[in-house]
């Protein structure tokens, strides 16, 4: 079948038309209702047709402005009479503005021409100034539109629409106002996408697709591209042909519609679409773009629609009640990873758990080891190089202990739980180089092997070493724990306890300190139980799923404190990490991400799978210790998952925990 988009135009409108008129008069919808208007055409549309204009609020003494962008002629900012302050000779089109986080300048983004160069340049009211920032390199297509972003961190990031498909997605000043220039991703659009719009408090962007409606999707580089319907055209919504213009306001967006000449409003709070308030603009001939501010003196929401046929820009006030919520994410600290590891050699879901090797002699010289469920272990230093690839197979959760004699030798020892045949894949370690080599396997009566991690009793001798357990867990809940030991040169493993969860489980941790295994339900808590195999079956709750720790609940660590142990819990459903009291009463400390490093070039953290923390001093840059976890989805580039280091010593200030 065709597709419409390459209709001739003429045809399209007739289908569209068609389309419309004919469900206007089946289901009985009309206008009624909608706030009777009449635009009058601003002032600034007699001097400056078929500009782009933004209004720059009166402030600390500082009267009201206005910056226009005009492919006639140039670039300007007026004074509250329209005067010229600043004018300069450089054509341009399409336009979006933000506050300059880094001072009391506002910045906008605009399009150069000739050369059609994305072009970043900052407005100094009080004296007048426009200059220059940065440029982009010219993209390979032509920029539909462009819309700017400015997350919880205040770095700015602008979005370039490619009607093909692609919204190109580039970081472009950090938190201290630096210009950059870093591509973050390509988010999949819909082809033929005509404008865009964030929302910088709810990180929502919005995209208004030609002839179709328009869509929500996660603004965040870090966001999973999955999109939600704001609206759609009839049947299937109430917009009678789509629109090709959005513009966000507190707690929602507006649009306008050329086919029946209406403005409209939405309130959107992250879950629900609620349609507001509606303008009729019958006046107008062909009403087509749309830009707006909410004047919080009137409690309204001052709208400019730009009508086509005219040139002229006509404004127009919307009563506008709906507040903007103030997102979760802003509550939660955030702190920033020191190395990432080389990616995963496919895309997918591949990067899942990592264990931390400590080199007993030299700490700097310790390992990561991390599960590929593509390929097997991976095996990194504490630069995030990859030292060895061991191609076991689908290997889903790893964990390290010490001090296993094996034949002759002393070694330490990495086990993983290996899903392709429900046994737990054995490796030994040098204790002297760090070599991992395979070492076997231990079957398991399990169906769907899955999480896994190790507990090993302490000891009074430190220079001896207790008993080491595997512990095993499947989707159905089950928990098998045996008891690791060496016979000659093979590593054997017998089962010395099972247990049960209701639902699916995955990541656990084992505090040797204390003998108690923690672990997460995914959907459900958090639990604990003694580790040693003759402790039973019976679970005490730690922290339920809810809106501190928000499921899927994935890895679980623990870190030795100095003065306290703290259990650190990955909250896979909002892209965070809470730390609590290892001991009960289970007391939260927090809640932190992991935020982009744009002067290492590192991206943030979303979507973690696996965890783990150690308290050792590896080295300068980790001497308090280190956080490994995995990045579910790697941008700036994109490229296939990888793992994150990040020092203890940051999280500890962010959180003010102790030693």
């Amino acid at each position: 079948m065709q597709n419409s988009s390459y209709l001739p135009s003429k045809m399209k409108f007739l289908i569209v038309k068609f389309i419309c008129t004919l469900y206007l008069s089946l289901s009985g919808i009309t206008a009624v209702g909608a706030i009777a208007a009449t635009p009058e055409p601003h002032a600034l549309s007699v001097r400056y047709p078929e500009a782009y204009v933004r209004f720059i609020p009166a402030a600390e003494k500082q009267k009201p402005h206005w910056l226009v962008v005009s492919p006639e002629q140039g670039i300007l900012l007026l004074d509250e009479n329209l005067q010229p302050r600043t004018t300069l000779n450089v054509k341009a089109e399409l336009l979006d503005s933000r506050a300059n986080a880094a001072s009391s300048d506002m910045v906008f983004a605009t399009i150069v021409e000739p050369g059609h160069v994305p072009t970043l340049f900052s407005v100094d009211v009080a004296s007048a100034k426009i200059s220059e920032l940065m440029r982009l390199l010219v993209p390979g297509f032509q920029v539909e539109n462009l819309c700017l972003q400015r997350d919880v961190s205040d770095n700015l990031y602008v979005y370039l629409l490619d009607e093909r498909g692609i919204a190109e997605h580039w970081l472009i000043l950090d938190r201290h106002g630096k210009a950059l220039a870093r591509h973050m991703r390509n988010l999949p659009i819909p082809p033929n996408s005509k404008a865009c719009s964030v929302d910088d408090a709810s990180a929502s962007l919005y995209i208004a697709e030609e002839g179709i409606g328009i869509w929500h999707y996660g603004a965040s580089a870090e966001s999973a591209p999955g999109r939600h319907i704001i609206d759609l055209r009839a049947p299937f919504g109430g917009l009678p042909g789509g629109t090709e213009s959005v513009v966000t306001l507190p707690g929602g967006l507006a649009t306008v519609s050329l086919e029946d000449k209406t403005l409209r409003s939405y309130l959107f709070d992250g879950k629900k679409i609620t349609h507001g308030k509606t303008m009729e603009l019958s006046a107008l001939e062909e009403p087509e773009r749309i830009s707006g501010w909410y004047n919080s003196a009137t409690a309204n929401a001052e709208i400019w629609v730009y009508d086509d046929a005219d040139g002229k820009h006509y404004s127009l006030s919307l009563p506008w009640t709906a507040q903007q919520k103030k997102s979760p994410a802003s509550s939660i600290v955030t702190v920033k990873a020191e190395v990432q590891t080389a990616p995963m050699s496919r895309f997918g879901d591949a990067a899942d758990d990592p264990a931390i090797w400590i080199h007993s002699k030299k700490p700097q010289r310790s390992l990561v080891l991390g599960t590929n469920k593509k390929q097997g272990l991976m095996v990194y230093d504490l630069e995030g190089r990859e030292v060895q690839s061991i191609p076991s197979g689908n290997v889903n959760n790893v964990d390290v202990r010490y001090g296993l004699r094996l034949g002759k030798k002393l070694v330490d020892v990495a086990i993983a739980s290996l899903r392709d045949d429900n046994s737990l894949a054995i490796y030994a370690i040098d204790r002297r180089n760090g070599k991992v080599t395979e070492a076997g396997k231990i079957p398991t009566t399990m169906e769907d092997i899955y999480g896994f991690c190790m507990y090993q009793q302490a000891t009074d001798d430190k220079k001896s070493f207790g008993d080491i357990y595997a512990i095993a867990n499947d989707k159905s809940g089950e928990f098998q724990q045996f008891l690791i030991t060496a016979s000659g040169e093979a590593i054997e493993g017998k089962l010395v306890r099972t247990f049960h969860v209701e639902s699916q489980p995955e990541g656990c941790v084992a505090n040797d300190r204390t003998r108690e295994l923690f672990v997460g339900e995914e959907d459900v808590a958090v639990w604990t139980i003694g580790a040693d195999p003759d402790d039973g079956t019976q679970w005490r709750e730690v922290i339920r799923a809810g809106d501190v720790v928000v499921d899927d609940i994935e890895g679980v660590a623990i870190y030795h404190g100095q003065q306290q142990d703290y259990l650190v819990i990955s909250s896979q459903g909002n892209d965070s990490y809470v730390v609590l009291d290892a001991v009960a009463p289970y007391k939260v400390r927090g809640n932190f991400r992991i935020d982009l490093n744009a002067e290492k070039n590192i991206d943030g953290v979303s979507e973690t799978d696996g965890l783990e923390v150690t308290h050792h001093n590896l080295g300068k840059r980790f001497s308090e210790g280190l956080l490994v976890v995995q990045d579910g989805h790697k941008v700036m580039p994109e490229t296939p998952q990888n793992f994150k280091y990040v020092s203890w010593k940051h999280i500890r200030e962010a959180l003010n925990l102790e030693p």
